[in-house]
Formats: structure tokens, C-alpha cells, sequence
């Protein structure tokens, strides 16, 4: 039965985050059963579809010019409000933009503070961006199309920046998914309101409400569409099997270190080289294998050295690929990729990294964690060490939870490691109560509820 009287909806996916989860045949039926023409506008063999109702577009990766910038860096640097909540990462932010931006600074410093909370300011900017970038590059496809709502997957890409600005001078509705808990309070704040968000918890809730200034009505909580995979216990195998699958040793305990990106530490390669060592010099109670699986945007090369090492397992988030190398990802994941991951979470003894999202997706198997606190043999400055992650926003409840173990030197990751090989029962409570801060639901149906919220914002705004 129709709903929407065949409105057309235009669903822009700038990247490959969580993509398959929100984005795949199985979903994109139920969402023109419900009425609806969808315009997909992705990178080019992000998603294939045979529906006769889902047209396919590529979308055009589009630079910001010098004048972008500048605007973005008024708005989100110098007269940036760092009195409202959650802007710890806010903060940290613009103590790297000072280093890099003197006269920037000195402007920020002079001017910039006291007119931070002016609504005349703010509303300068919003005209300012509206009258100067017009932004034409999609007006074919606005013109062929006329979409009726706009659904965005991932708004805070620079890439959208031209298409959010089209649906809001054309009074297109605009509806947005935040993909990822850091997002509302470490991205550029979107110079286009849209009308109503996503998000995944109460707390992200609260950051879009009182950080970015929507109101409780515009904000909807799906909880995490992309580990629904990880509810599905069906999907967990024997574990001599899994580590047969990785020619492992049954008879060891499995030390999973999940790197993050190249950006989120310097360090990463020396700390694996010290979890080897550990197990080498039999540093543990237990005899242990490294599980090192790579992020999807690192390159497996930063950890040459541990190739074809003993009790080294090496597993990648899927094939390498060039496909989607614009957006910085080196592998390319199918269902089979997700599925070991959870397997690879269930089975883990200890799960270790910097200061991931992972580590909640950890929690949902109540395996302990050990987050990295410090920086091996490096000497960073604050901007670069691994400190500034567990004093950003966004994991300021995992820090306060209880619920993972921060090492802030190798005589704490060896002696919190052995701690769980012990009794990995330990701060389950704190990992329990970051599944129930993070995730909202564990149900498996958090696609089902973003599409449902998708099918109902179509429904509001149709004229």
C-alpha cells in the first residue's frame, strides 16, 4: 500500500560509513513500498539496485573554494561559542586552528569571543554563506528529479555542503542521519538547518539540542543501525573454528589490537610491537596469540613488521580496494567482513586500542577492554598524542563509565591486559552501562527504526 502518492525522495551518501547497514536492496524496497521514488546519489559502484523505482546518480565530489573556507573557518573558528555544552572537542579544536592560524587567532581572541554568542553574528554568517555560494552544480538534477525530501546519510561532508544548500533555498525538507558518535561535536557545524536528525542516543540527543541549537522535537533516536549484524547470534561460530579460519592456535588467548586511522595516533605500530613482545617474552599468565586487524582507512603496510611473525594473526576489514580510495578507504566490505567481525569481538580474550568506536561495539559482547593512553616511545605534542581523544566530548562517558581500562604506560597495558585474562568478568557492569549510554536499544532493529523515521518525516512533510 502507497503513502507518499509517489513523492520522490533524494537519499545522498557521501561516503561508505555504515552505507550497507542504511543503504541496501533490502531497505531501498521497503522505502518504495511505502510510495516513494528514490534518487541514490553515491560514489560510482557504491550500491547496485535493480528496483525500477531507485534511479542511481554519481555524486560529484566538489572542492571547496578559498571563500568557503573562510567562512567556515568564521563560523566554526572565530566566533565559535565554547560556552555551551559538550565543547570539549570544540575547545581542543581551536587550540590547533591558533597554532596554524595566528592572525586568525589573534582576530578569535580580540573580537571573536565577545560576539560569539550574538545571534546577529551567527545569522551574518548563515546570509553570508547563503547569498555568496549558490552552488549550481546540481541544479540538472534538482530540475529532472524535483525531489520532494532530501535524506542525508552523512551531513557533515563538504560534499553535501552544495546539494543541502539547494534543498534550502528551493524549502526542500531535509532530514539527516549522524553516522557517528563524534560527530555532532567534532565536524563543521552544517551551514544549512536541516529540519530533522538521527542520532543513535540520548546523549547525542543532548549535543544536537544544546551544542547545535534544535529543538527536542527535530531530534529522533534510532540507536545503531550498523551493529544490528552484531545482535544476530546466529552468526557466531565454534571458536576452534574461527581461529582455524586464521590458521591461529585454539589452545591461546586471543589479544585483539584494532589499529584506528593513520590520523588518530602516531604511535600505533610501536604499541603492537610492544603487545608482541609481551607475548614473546611470556609477559602474561597465559599463552597468547596478537590478533591485528586493521582499520578500514589504514593501510596494512604501517605493521610490516609483524608479518609472518609467530602467534601473529593479521585480519582486514574486507578486499583491498581503489574504489572508494577518494574517501580514504583502503578495503571494501561485504556481509561475510561484518560477520567476522562480530565473530572476531565474541571471541577476542582482551580487545585493545586507542580510543575507538570500536570499543563499544566490544562492549556489546562484554569483552574487556584496554584503551592506549599514551604514546610509546614518542613525544607529541598534545595535538598529536593519543591524551586529547580521552578528553574529547564524545568519549567523555566511556572515560566515566567504568567500563574499559585506560594504560597511560606499557607497565599498565601488560598489567591491565593480565588483569582480564584473569577475570575477564571484570568492569562488565561499566560495559553494560556504555551499550545501554551508547547504543539506546539491542534489539537488532535500529535499520527498521530509521527507516520507519524516514517513511514518517516523507509522510509530515508532504504537501
Amino acid at each position: 500500500m502507497t503513502v507518499n502518492n509517489d513523492k520522490t525522495l533524494l537519499i545522498v551518501l557521501p561516503y561508505g560509513i555504515g552505507w550497507k547497514s542504511i543503504i541496501n536492496e533490502k531497505n531501498l524496497e521497503i522505502l518504495t513500498n511505502a510510495g516513494l521514488k528514490i534518487i541514490l546519489l553515491c560514489e560510482p559502484n557504491m550500491v547496485n539496485s535493480t528496483n525500477p523505482n531507485v534511479v542511481i546518480k554519481t555524486l560529484k565530489k566538489i572542492p571547496r573554494t578559498k571563500s568557503e573556507i573562510a567562512v567556515g573557518l568564521l563560523r566554526n573558528y572565530v566566533f565559535a561559542d565554547t560556552s555551551k555544552p559538550h565543547s570539549e572537542t570544540l575547545k581542543i579544536k581551536i587550540s590547533e586552528l591558533d597554532d596554524s592560524h595566528p592572525l586568525l587567532s589573534l582576530i578569535r581572541k580580540s573580537i571573536g569571543k565577545f560576539f560569539s554568542k550574538s545571534t546577529i553574528v551567527k545569522n551574518i554568517l548563515a546570509r553570508s554563506d547563503s547569498a555568496l555560494f549558490n552552488n549550481s552544480e546540481y541544479d540538472e538534477l534538482f530540475t529532472d528529479y524535483n525531489p520532494d525530501f532530501i535524506f542525508v546519510t552523512y551531513p557533515f561532508s563538504f560534499y553535501t555542503y552544495p546539494i543541502l544548500r539547494h534543498a534550502s533555498k528551493s524549502q526542500i525538507p531535509i532530514l539527516g542521519y549522524v553516522p557517528s558518535w563524534d560527530n555532532l561535536t567534532s565536524k563543521w557545524e552544517v551551514p544549512v538547518k536541516l529540519n530533522k536528525l538521527l542520532v543513535w542516543n540520548s546523549i547525542m540527543k543532548e549535543e544536537a539540542i544544546n551544542f547545535l541549537d534544535y529543538s527536542d522535537e527535530c531530534v529522533s533516536i534510532t540507536g545503531v543501525p550498523q551493529f544490528d549484524i552484531h545482535s544476530n547470534n546466529s552468526l557466531i561460530m565454534d571458536r576452534k573454528k574461527f581461529l582455524q579460519d586464521l590458521h591461529g592456535d585454539a589452545n591461546k588467548k586471543i589479544l585483539l589490537y584494532a589499529t584506528g586511522t593513520e590520523q588518530l595516533s602516531d604511535s600505533e605500530p610501536f604499541i603492537v610491537k610492544m603487545i608482541y613482545d609481551m607475548i614473546q617474552n611470556n609477559k602474561f599468565d597465559h599463552p597468547c596469540q596478537l590478533l591485528l586487524r586493521v582499520h578500514p582507512r589504514r593501510s596494512l603496510s604501517d605493521f610490516k613488521d609483524l608479518f609472518d611473525k609467530p602467534d601473529v594473526l593479521i585480519q582486514t576489514p574486507g578486499k583491498e580496494s581503489k574504489e572508494f580510495k577518494d574517501s580514504g578507504y583502503v578495503w571494501n566490505s561485504d556481509f561475510t567482513d561484518y560477520s567476522t567481525l562480530s565473530n572476531t569481538l565474541y571471541h577476542a580474550d582482551v580487545m585493545i586500542n586507542v580510543a575507538s568506536t570500536i570499543t563499544i561495539e566490544s562492549c556489546l559482547f562484554d569483552t574487556p577492554v584496554v584503551n592506549i593512553g599514551f604514546d610509546a616511545n614518542l613525544d607529541p605534542d598534545f595535538n598529536r598524542s593519543v591524551k586529547r581523544h580521552f578528553q574529547y566530548s564524545h568519549y567523555l562517558d566511556i572515560v566515566e563509565s567504568n567500563g574499559v581500562k585506560i594504560a597511560n604506560s606499557e607497565h599498565e597495558l601488560g598489567e591491565f591486559i593480565n588483569r582480564y585474562l584473569n577475570d575477564p568478568t571484570l568492569e562488565s557492569t561499566g560495559r553494560n552501562l556504555i551499550v545501554d549510554n551508547q547504543c539506546s536499544f539491542r534489539d537488532g532493529k535500529s535499520s527498521e527504526r530509521l527507516l520507519r523515521y524516514i517513511i514518517d518525516f516523507t509522510k509530515e512533510y508532504s504537501v
